[in-house]
């Protein structure tokens, strides 16, 4: 078709960009005018209003597949199963199946910058020993010494386990409330160990497309294996390995069965490769994953004590103005079973406060301790939702005694207090 004529097209599209049959018209024309960009963008406006026909899907679909388009290649492949279409439809499925997994590898999977909001940093490839340590983990204390004689001993100190035949390897998983630094522990060990740290996450693996989830996780470890010595960290391990008794369908179930054979390394070398993991609901997570020479070691992550709190407060409050008179340790005092994440809003609701005041009198008012303390009567605990859905599995579910450190931490004064108040 020659330029004029597509110029017309879209003079009469922008004239009448209701009008789905001479959108079509363009974008077939652009289509097979080479333009294949500009045409996605007039068949992706079709798809979205339902005027796409049928017959069209998966032509579309496939040149959405060739421009590298996954997202709208899925929408024409459902939409086509939605309207029937039957012929095509496997081979397509196919070629986006295969797309995906060509995409999961290194690229795909990234070293997380920040384990507590996702930030994406270079590609495993790139990845050097993580710079984070102990040291930058407040609190803890017991924890620490717990990981550090788990996984920072075996690699620090070979030659002493050797000689008591002490045998190294398994897996960590830590398990607790959210928002605890379950993710800035794993990295940190990966820091005490001078390894680099590989983070993946749920988003990184799941995939509605049967076989893909598979792949990609089988992928991140043969990636692991290569980058290795390394800490490679699964988060919300519970939803990776849900319970295979619970499940009803067999596909996560299959997922279970991948990450089983990777953890024991059938086929593959896991040396030189440390794996923690960490969930919210360790009860939901498959027993099998815990068994010995896999998560056998599962250590539990409380809220942080009151001096961890104090040093979480004076982080967050570091580039608010006034900051040097704010008595952390008062304000900590107060803040008992508030998570890292519920100190990180205690100080944000504090400092709209001051902006609202800002504001209203065009000065530069400084943070102070009595802002924080009101700030933290309006910001309810998250941990207290957990502590008690764990209080109800502890009681009538705990019969191997596993979650015995909960227990404890559940007889304390503090939280038998709060979870009778049901604050």
């Amino acid at each position: 078709m020659s330029e004029d004529r597509i110029e017309s097209l879209r003079r009469a599209v922008e004239a009448g960009p209701d009008d789905a049959m001479l959108r079509l018209i363009l974008a077939e024309a652009l289509l097979a005018d080479g333009r294949g960009g500009e045409s996605l963008a007039h068949f992706e406006v079709l798809l979205q209003a339902g005027a796409l026909p049928p017959e069209s899907l998966l032509q579309v679909g496939a040149a959405a597949l060739e421009a590298d388009r996954l997202d709208l290649a899925r929408a024409c492949l459902e939409a086509a199963r939605q309207a029937g279409v039957v012929e095509g439809v496997a081979a397509l499925q196919r070629q986006v199946e295969d797309r995906v997994a060509e995409r999961s590898g290194a690229d795909r999977l990234r070293v997380r910058a920040d384990g507590a909001d996702g930030a994406a940093g270079g590609p495993y490839d790139d990845a050097g020993p993580e710079s984070t340590t102990f040291a930058d983990v407040g609190g803890m204390a017991e924890v620490k010494k717990l990981v550090h004689r788990m996984v920072v001993l075996p690699r620090s100190r070979p030659e002493l386990f050797e000689r008591y035949g002490r045998r190294a390897g398994g897996g960590v998983l830590l398990y607790g409330p959210p928002g605890c630094g379950k993710t800035l522990l794993a990295r940190a060990t990966a820091g005490e160990c001078g390894l680099p740290f590989l983070n993946v996450r749920i988003e990184d693996v799941i995939d509605p497309y049967q076989g893909v989830s598979e792949r990609n996780l089988h992928q991140a470890f043969e990636t692991a294996r290569a980058v290795g010595p390394c800490v490679l960290f699964l988060d919300e391990l519970d939803g990776l390995a849900y319970a295979r008794h619970k499940h009803r369908g067999s596909e996560a179930r299959r997922l279970v069965d991948v990450l089983l054979q990777e953890l024991d390394a059938i086929g593959s070398d896991n040396t030189g490769l440390t794996v923690m993991a960490a969930t919210n609901a360790p009860w939901d997570v498959d027993e099998a994953m815990l068994r010995p020479g896999r998560f056998d070691r599962v250590v539990f992550v409380p809220p942080p004590d009151e001096a961890a709190r104090a040093d979480i407060l004076r982080v967050h409050a570091a580039a608010v103005p006034g900051r040097d008179g704010v008595d952390a340790a008062a304000v900590a005092a107060r803040t008992a079973l508030y998570s890292g994440a519920d100190l990180r809003a205690v100080v944000e609701h504090a400092v709209d406060e001051l902006i609202e005041e800002a504001l209203a009198t065009g000065g530069e008012p400084p943070l102070g301790t009595p802002g924080l303390l009101a700030a933290a009567g309006r910001v309810r605990p998250s941990t207290l939702d957990w502590l008690q859905r764990a209080k109800a599995y502890v009681e009538f579910a705990n019969q191997g005694e596993r979650y015995e450190d909960v227990a404890a931490y559940l007889r304390t004064r503090e939280v038998r207090r709060r979870l009778a108040r049901g604050e």
